[in-house]
């Protein structure tokens, strides 16, 4: 009779997830080169800021405030639009598609971690430190608009800067690191995917500058309020906010003159009606608001007041993490499915 001997049943083994620590060391290990990169370019922005912040007000006083554009600080708020792209470029798009074309991913996505919990890991740590600087330069560049915008100078609703506060910066970084992310996982070519981010996130921070912020300022309704004297333009307005009174620090979109029986004026007669009061003010003959009275005319403007500001960026913001989490989603899912 044969007596088969027993084979010990080993006990299974329970995948637990691998900690935050390594993966975050490995993480930086991995992408060290991008984020240095992008650390650098951080640093120089903030240096340039801190300058321009601290040589504006001379500037302003030789120049005249409130009578020019500082072309310098103008400058610079281009150049930290243009941090999101690189976000994109040169984090975002080279994490999976480096993966696909060296064919590393064979050996990284079937060890204990596994290719989802990769992925998640990889994205949630890069996405912190895109995060914090984005923050961080968002803050800094508004600390140096302040002094502009008091006077009249700039505006912090120009499509320039609206795109550029911490809370709109964070979330621009945030979308071009997952769109790189994802364009990555599609195209599987580091190269084609970089060029591919540069181009969707750069004509998509051009579009927002031209014609979104508009669009989503024309969302909520505006206020129409009447407005004293000399305090106003006539038409279509858009480019700074007038410093004092109750529309300091407003999006000034339309003003307009009314005239007998409240009948909106045309352009020429409202230019005339203008152009007599502050001639009538500058020689100090009348009283421009009761010559106004008088002749019936009335000055409007309709606006978003300054209040709604930080409203419009948490709702701008909200889109794109809306859609950054819809792109992970869809990267995770193109990472899961891959053979």
């Amino acid at each position: 009779m044969t007596v088969r001997a027993p084979v010990p049943v080993l006990p299974r083994a329970h995948g637990h997830p691998v900690p935050w620590r390594p993966m975050a060391r490995a993480t930086w290990l991995q992408h060290r080169g991008g984020l240095i990169g992008v650390l650098m370019l951080f640093s120089t922005c903030a240096l340039a800021i801190v300058v321009e912040r601290l040589t504006a007000p001379s500037y302003a006083r030789s120049l005249g405030v409130g009578s020019v554009n500082n072309p310098s600080f103008t400058f610079l708020a281009h150049v930290v639009q243009l941090f999101p792209v690189v976000i994109g470029v040169f984090v975002g798009a080279p994490l999976i598609s480096r993966e696909l074309e060296s064919g590393t991913f064979r050996f990284t996505w079937t060890q204990e971690v596994g290719r989802t919990r990769f992925v998640v890991t990889t994205l949630v740590v890069l996405a912190g430190f895109t995060v914090v600087s984005a923050c961080g330069l968002g803050a800094l560049l508004g600390w140096c608009a302040h002094g502009f915008e008091v006077v009249g100078i700039q505006s912090q609703w120009q499509p320039g800067l609206f795109d550029v506060t911490p809370v709109t910066l964070a979330g621009w970084a945030l979308f071009a690191l997952v769109l790189g992310t994802f364009l990555g996982a599609v195209i599987g070519r580091s190269v084609a995917a970089m060029a591919a981010t540069a181009f969707s996130v750069g004509g998509l921070v051009v579009a927002s500058n031209l014609d979104l912020v508009h669009r989503l300022l024309a969302i909520a309704p505006l206020v129409t309020s009447r407005v004293p004297p000399l305090s106003m333009a006539i038409g279509t307005l858009n480019s700074t906010s007038f410093a004092g009174g109750e529309l300091s620090g407003s999006w000034l979109v339309r003003g307009w003159v009314t005239g007998t029986g409240g009948r909106e004026l045309n352009g020429l007669a409202a230019y005339d009606v203008m152009d007599h009061v502050q001639s009538a003010a500058v020689r100090g003959v009348t009283d421009p608001t009761r010559w106004l009275s008088l002749h019936h005319y009335a000055l409007w403007m309709s606006y978003q007041p300054a209040g709604r500001f930080w409203i419009f960026q948490v709702v701008a913001a909200a889109i794109l993490v809306f859609l950054a989490a819809l792109l992970a989603l869809a990267t995770v899912r193109l990472v899961r499915r891959r053979a």
